[in-house]
């Protein structure tokens, strides 16, 4: 059997974080998500995927919520997805 890794729920989390906030450095976003064991590469699949924006600022990434990452937080949370 193949195990499938469902990341529907720890991308809701991160996109209701960024909801709230607009934008956040990435270790903030981590810190305030402690349940889920976030990486970057956790952020930049996001970020290819259209739901978030990363630029990298001082000494890490800021993190930003895009109109395509509001959307798919609509579609998760009516259960369209």
């Amino acid at each position: 059997m193949r195990a499938v890794d469902d990341n529907r729920p720890r991308y809701a989390a991160v996109l209701r974080v960024l909801h709230s906030w607009k934008q956040l450095p990435e270790s903030d976003v981590s810190r305030m998500l402690h349940d889920h064991y976030l990486v970057t590469d956790d952020f930049r699949e996001m970020e290819d995927q259209g739901l978030l924006t990363m630029e990298f600022v001082g000494d890490e990434y800021i993190i930003s919520f895009t109109l395509m990452g509001k959307v798919w937080l609509e579609q998760y949370e009516s259960g369209k997805l």
